[in-house]
């Protein structure tokens, strides 16, 4: 059970966003002449742009503290 859910879901919510730009940055690699073209160009701008956004967040929050405190197994002590 977390102790703080805002921010214990918080944290994770962050993670799925940068996971979710990873994978759309990733896709600017694998397809680069599928990302080049129209929309998906911005898409893929846009997702750099919110993966510097969730490093900011990351660093000013500790977040793999909040991550670990929330959601980790603490050696199984309560």
């Amino acid at each position: 059970m977390v102790q703080n859910p805002r921010q214990a879901y918080g944290a994770l919510f962050v993670v799925i966003v940068a996971a979710i730009s990873g994978v759309i940055i990733a896709a600017g690699f694998v397809a680069p002449e599928f990302i080049i073209r129209g929309a998906t160009f911005w898409l893929f701008i846009g997702a750099v742009g919110v993966m510097v956004v969730c490093a900011i967040i990351s660093w000013l929050t500790d977040l793999p503290g909040i991550l670990a405190r929330e959601f980790g197994s603490n050696g199984g002590n309560h």
